[in-house]
């Protein structure tokens, strides 16, 4: 204990002196679409009574219905990742636009706005309220800011941060500020892209991984007899917890694995 207090006294000095204080950050979570929590419940629940009839053994097929229920989750999941994906891969095309009209004669809100126009979904969605702040609200700068903070991305924070800096600053070399943006937000995607690719064999892996040992479990059960009275005993029960369990850390160890990093949000 005095040590413990020894290194909280030490900790609340080096604050006090140094005047820093450790910041935390939670990432943020957006509500689930509505779809999911009653797709999760249909899907397990289908899935359990179907197991549960097949192979009678009900820890299987609660382990089962679990799996199944985890389904809706991770295609939300691949939704939003996806989403995320696709406005970053959005963005070289939309400075190349913007850079165009920059070109052309144009400012730098009417070519922010003239590129959301021409952008795909979801971006030029996101970017709508960019326009209508401009029009009518408070302008560039701030509208810019609330997109950094709504879209809560590395990758958007560097372009709209670059964007609101150029407006602050004005001058002749906004082209070329933009261009190299550009320039640089491309090359940045195309080796996430390489990485992403040859990363994909270690995903189907993962997923082969979890479902064979069910597959191989629910064949030995439904074909043996044997097999499943010794799985409906107290032990088998266990086993396959231990099973289910084992598994399930197993795949979410091999996803991580195969998941790249994403870059800090540094400009905040």
């Amino acid at each position: 204990m005095r040590g413990l207090a020894a290194v909280l006294a030490g900790a609340a000095a080096w604050v006090v002196v140094s005047g820093w204080t450790p910041s935390l950050r939670l990432p943020k979570y957006g509500l689930p679409s509505p779809w999911v929590v009653p797709a999760a419940i249909g899907a397990g629940a289908a899935a359990g009574l179907v197991a549960l009839g097949f192979l009678a053994v009900p820890v299987a097929a609660l382990a089962i219905a679990l799996f199944a229920a985890a389904v809706p989750i991770a295609i939300e999941a691949g939704r939003r990742r996806h989403e995320r994906e696709s406005i970053a891969d959005a963005w070289p095309d939309f400075i190349a636009l913007m850079k165009g009209r920059i070109a052309a004669g144009a400012t730098l809100p009417d070519s922010f706005v003239a590129a959301a126009r021409r952008a795909p979904e979801p971006l030029a969605g996101v970017c709508r309220p960019v326009e209508e702040a401009i029009t009518f609200g408070d302008g560039f700068v701030p509208a810019i800011d609330r997109l950094r903070e709504t879209l809560d991305d590395a990758t958007s924070d560097r372009v709209l941060t670059t964007l609101a800096y150029a407006h602050r600053s004005g001058g002749h070399h906004v082209g070329a500020v933009i261009g190299s943006l550009g320039a640089s937000i491309s090359d940045e995607l195309r080796l996430r892209r390489a990485h992403t690719a040859a990363l994909t064999e270690q995903r189907m892996t993962a997923i082969v991984a979890l479902a064979a040992p069910w597959a191989l479990l629910a064949l030995t059960i439904s074909t043996n007899p044997q097999a499943a009275m010794a799985y409906r005993t107290r032990t088998g029960s266990i086993v396959i917890g231990i099973g289910f369990l084992s598994t399930s850390f197993g795949f979410i160890a091999a996803k991580r694995s195969a998941r790249l990093s994403h870059s800090p949000r540094v400009l905040r």
